[in-house]
């Protein structure tokens, strides 16, 4: 047996496969084209901002008010002060009711005639910010005193007609329950625009006075 396997012919090996010479690479990806520059301005570019700004923008710096409103109250006199604080307490009693009514209950002094006392007061103010930052350096100072006395007096002749106007003793039944009561009554509001109006006119004259001096 062992004869017989020695004389059997070998069978040739199979070759082994081939190593690639070359290893696979991946492919390389193009590089991306350049942006194409850009021939206007950067939007987000602080100069742009503030030519933007320089240009009329609408947009108001709050501090630069706030400084505008200190300047403003820091060169006031004490009886400008009164005046000016007399004339804004007007302005604000007019969101406040101004008249009663049996027919349609509080009537807001914006929403009744009492809106002319808010125009008037309104005008004080101005004026005495006109006169006081010299707005109008051409004009004469004399202008700004006489609209402030004017507009003034006005403003507290207005809430004292109005008092007598809106007062109407006529009795008659509420809307709620068998009681009465006055067909129109002047209310609380209209009782502060006067208070106010005093107080400017006596902040005027303090003025006046402390100018002659």
């Amino acid at each position: 047996m062992q004869d017989i396997a020695r004389g059997a012919p070998q069978r040739p090996s199979r070759p082994a496969p081939a190593k690639s010479a070359a290893t696979n690479t991946a492919p390389r990806r193009a590089a991306p084209a350049p942006a194409p520059a850009s021939s206007g301005a950067d939007p987000w570019a602080r100069g742009g901002r503030d030519d933007d700004e320089n240009n009329g923008s609408a947009i108001v710096d709050p501090d630069e008010l706030m400084q505008d409103a200190r300047d403003l109250m820091g060169a006031m006199g004490a009886g400008d002060k009164i005046a000016f604080y007399g004339a804004g307490l007007v302005v604000l009693s007019c969101f406040t009711p101004w008249k009663e009514t049996a027919a349609d209950g509080d009537a807001l002094g914006l929403m009744s005639t009492g809106f002319g006392a808010f125009l008037l007061a309104l005008m004080v103010m101005v004026a005495i910010g006109a006169r006081v930052r010299s707005a109008f350096p051409n004009l004469n100072p004399v202008v700004p005193w006489m609209a402030q006395l004017f507009t003034t007096f006005l403003c507290l002749i207005w809430c004292i007609v109005f008092i007598k106007v809106s007062s109407d003793t006529t009795l008659v039944p509420t809307p709620i329950g068998n009681a009465e009561m006055m067909n129109s009554s002047p209310s609380f509001g209209v009782f502060i625009g006067l208070l106010g109006s005093v107080a400017a006119l006596i902040g005027a004259f303090l003025g006046l006075k402390s100018k002659n001096d």
